[in-house]
C-alpha cells in the first residue's frame, strides 16, 4: 500500500515538474481607463518618480517596501530601485514623452534569479478631450520550473494591481484638472 502511495505522489510530482518545465516563461498584462484631464496633467504623475507615491498601487500591497529615487525622477534614464520583504528591483525610464507616455525597463530581483520586464504607460488622446491610458507590461520569468506557472497567472496577479494604480491615477488627475477650473 504504501509502495503504490509513494509510487503515485512520485508521478504526479514528476507530471507537474514536466508540465512546469514545459509552460512558457513569458508573461504579458495590460489595463486601460478612461480619464477625464488633459494629458500633462496625466503625464506630470507618471512622468515623474516623485509623484508615483500619489497613485502607484505596488508600495501600499506591501508596507514594507522602501523606494529609492535615482539622480533624476524624469525624463530618459531616470530610475528607482525598491526592496520589501516580499519583493526587490528597479526600473528606468527608457522613453519619456508628454504626448505619448512612458516606458521603462524592469528588474525584479529574487535571489538568484533577475527577472526582467519591459512596461509602459501610453497616452491616447480622444475626440472628447480625455486621454485613455493604457497601462502593460510584458517579460520573463526566469525561475526554473516555477516560472511558467507564474508566467501563466501573472495576468491575474498584475491586472488588479493595474486596475488599482489606474483608478487612483484618474482620482488624482481628475482632481487635479478640476481645481484648474
Amino acid at each position: 500500500m504504501l509502495k503504490t502511495v509513494l509510487l503515485t505522489l512520485s508521478s504526479v510530482i514528476a507530471i507537474v515538474v514536466g508540465i512546469g518545465l514545459c509552460l512558457s516563461t513569458h508573461y504579458s498584462a495590460s489595463r486601460s481607463i478612461v480619464i477625464q484631464a488633459p494629458a500633462e496633467k496625466v503625464f506630470a504623475l507618471i512622468g515623474d518618480l516623485k509623484r508615483w507615491p500619489e497613485w502607484e498601487p505596488f508600495s501600499k500591497a506591501d508596507p514594507t517596501t522602501k523606494t529609492t529615487l535615482g539622480e533624476t525622477t524624469t525624463g530618459i534614464g531616470a530610475g528607482q530601485s525598491w526592496a520589501g520583504e516580499g519583493n526587490k528591483g528597479r526600473l528606468t525610464f527608457t522613453v519619456c514623452d508628454p504626448k505619448t507616455g512612458i516606458e521603462y525597463d524592469v528588474v525584479f530581483t529574487n535571489g538568484e534569479h533577475d527577472s526582467p520586464a519591459k512596461s509602459w504607460m501610453r497616452l491616447n488622446a480622444r475626440p472628447d478631450g480625455s486621454i485613455e491610458v493604457l497601462w502593460g507590461m510584458e517579460g520573463e520569468m526566469n525561475m526554473p520550473m516555477v516560472g511558467g506557472y507564474i508566467a501563466l497567472f501573472a495576468d491575474r496577479f498584475i491586472g488588479p494591481m493595474f486596475e488599482g494604480g489606474l483608478e487612483a491615477l484618474k482620482a488624482r488627475a481628475e482632481a487635479k484638472a478640476a481645481e484648474l477650473k
